[in-house]
């Protein structure tokens, strides 16, 4: 199977900045460490829109919607457009509002296949305009991928609802997946209004403490059989899943993580997976790290998957 890795350096969901950086830090760790790993796969660099970021901010429930419409529409349209040919997508963040974009992308390539999503993430994101204590549209991409927004204390604009219902029909009109179809790996921080998502829907979580209990290869086995009716399944991998002490190199850490070993095994299962269809990174930010390490433990936790994606 042909791979192609897609640079979607949007840092426009973020509170800090620095994640359109992620995947100049991954080239940086390769060419320290020997890595081969861009020369074996075909780049596409999307056109960002961060220049919104100098400008005001006029969504204060949903920092910079406005400039994310675009970037979407464009992302989507790349993973879209590599599904239909055969190629599989590794689409390196940028902040996990990209996600919006490589979910919906991977939805309009197979619009009558139900899609199974699994998200590697210390976070929910299943916040809304109407929820979010920070208004960073990277804590949100789930709840506006699956249509749930529950009224919370906020009171968004209805220029910010506007352009959430416009980022909502990307790709195909209607909910990305359902609930049932999403499992959590490594979710450890969320907010009340999260939680009450989580246990209304009873979406599957799987914590750092129950992979460390049955090991990897059963925690794979185990989401792929909860998805096993889905037809498609997207990946987002976000290193915020990984422990604190890998590195500091990501934007919201919180301790008790995945070590990389682990984030491996892991992806390396689910990307045997046939069913596997679209793989998200992100969230690398040098701007916070010392040394370039968590460039370089991602760079050693993706290495593997190269090869057993080519032998698809």
């Amino acid at each position: 199977m042909e791979l192609r890795l897609i640079e979607a350096a949007s840092e426009l969901g973020a509170g800090t900045r620095g994640t359109s950086m992620g995947m100049a830090a991954l080239r940086v760790a390769a060419w320290k460490l020997g890595s081969e790993l861009f020369g074996h796969a075909e780049e596409s660099i999307l056109r960002d829109e961060n220049d919104v970021l100098y400008e005001d901010d006029t969504s204060p429930n949903a920092h910079h919607i406005d400039g994310l419409i675009r970037f979407e529409s464009d992302l989507a349209y790349e993973v879209y457009k590599y599904l239909r040919n055969s190629v599989f997508p590794i689409v390196v963040g940028g902040d996990h509002s990209i996600a919006i974009g490589s979910v919906s992308g991977t939805k309009m390539a197979f619009p009558n296949d139900r899609l199974g999503v699994i998200w590697i993430d210390a976070h929910a994101d299943l916040h809304s305009p109407w929820t979010t204590p920070s208004g960073n549209v990277h804590g949100m991409p789930l709840a506006l991928l699956m249509h749930i927004e529950k009224r919370g204390k906020n009171r968004p604009f209805a220029f910010t609802m506007d352009t959430w219902d416009r980022l909502r029909k990307i790709g195909v009109n209607g909910p990305k997946l359902l609930p049932s179809d999403l499992v959590f790996i490594a979710l450890r921080d969320y907010e009340p209004e999260e939680e009450a998502i989580l246990k209304e829907f009873g979406v599957k979580i799987i914590t750092v403490d129950q992979l460390r209990e049955k090991g990897a290869e059963a925690v794979v086995a185990e989401t792929l059989a909860h998805l096993s009716v889905c037809e498609r399944i997207h990946v987002s991998f976000d290193v915020d899943s990984l422990d604190p002490s890998v590195s500091v190199g990501t934007g919201t850490p919180v301790p008790h993580g995945l070590f990389p070993d682990e984030a491996s095994a892991l992806l390396q299962g689910f990307c045997r997976e046939p069913k596997t269809a679209t793989l998200d990174v992100v969230e690398i930010n040098p701007a916070l790290d010392t040394g370039n390490a968590m460039a370089e433990a991602t760079l050693k936790i993706l290495e593997p998957l190269f090869p057993i994606l080519r032998a698809r």
